[in-house]
């Protein structure tokens, strides 16, 4: 093992688990692969064994991956000698966000990756244990409250659209299927310890939520889908004695500080002081 190796020391986690509230529709698309006739050309993903649709993990944490690295002026962006566009993402292997993030496996300076961010079902799925509900048990939250304003088995709207060519005024509709605003999902991000500056990046971590609030999640971004809110955080700090020695987890005191930029905002005397 080389020296670089020996200085990683696997100290703990920080479990954030965390709603993000649709503001408006929002459209993480699925596969349209076997899709019914008639059906909507432009399906959001759905679980496959209950048909709730969910989003994925990789759809939230690329999202602020990307945010971020427009943030720190990382995205290497230009023309080639014709003139045609170019450019790049980062995969130094070396900066904040890469050790955050991740890199590729051809990144040849890599660390290990700090964020994991698991795929958010939708608010109610899931009992106080953490064990899936049948449909059929589920009173509260938002499967609840899709079943009572749109009807059984129907956890999803659709948004037509109407593309008007500029130059001949010629109608192009299409259709987007979209979850309902003010739907709810449950995230939970995994952000592991292995140097001792890694609890200072942590703050990356609520930065890059921040940036999503102010841009948007999913497909159609820019045509009024996809705004989202973070809200309702509950931060649990793991030692490595959790797992080893039966030691004790403790929840982050956020001293009423409940959105990614507060967090963010107060982030040294959060967390860096008590850490």
């Amino acid at each position: 093992m080389s020296e670089k190796q020996n200085s990683y020391q696997f100290s703990g986690k920080y479990i954030i688990k965390v709603d993000i509230r649709c503001i408006t529709g929002l459209h993480v698309g699925g596969t349209d692969e076997g899709f019914e006739i008639g059906g909507i050309d432009n399906p959001v993903i759905k679980d496959p064994i209950t048909g709730f649709p969910y989003i994925p993990g990789s759809s939230l944490k690329g999202k602020m991956r990307s945010l971020l690295e427009w943030a720190d002026s990382i995205v290497k962006f230009g023309t080639d000698k014709n003139g045609n566009p170019t450019g790049s993402l980062c995969d130094c292997g070396t900066c904040d966000v890469c050790i955050i993030f991740g890199c590729s496996a051809k990144t040849a300076a890599k660390e290990p990756t700090r964020l994991t961010i698991r795929d958010a079902f939708p608010k109610g799925l899931f009992d106080n244990k953490g064990k899936r509900r049948n449909e059929d048990e589920i009173t509260d939250g938002t499967i609840a409250d899709w079943r009572h304003n749109l009807g059984e088995k129907v956890y999803t709207e659709a948004k037509t659209e109407n593309a008007i060519d500029r130059l001949t005024s010629a109608a192009n509709p299409r259709t987007m299927e979209r979850v309902p605003a003010d739907s709810v999902f449950e995230v939970e991000m995994i952000y592991d310890l292995y140097k001792n500056d890694d609890v200072n990046k942590l703050k990356r971590v609520f930065e890059g939520m921040a940036l999503v609030e102010d841009s948007s999640l999913g497909g159609g971004g820019s045509r009024g889908s996809g705004k989202v809110k973070f809200e309702n955080f509950c931060i649990i700090k793991r030692d490595v004695t959790f797992y080893t020695t039966e030691g004790k987890e403790t929840e982050v005191e956020l001293n009423g500080k409940n959105t990614a930029k507060e967090i963010s905002d107060n982030f040294n005397k959060l967390f860096v002081t008590r850490a």
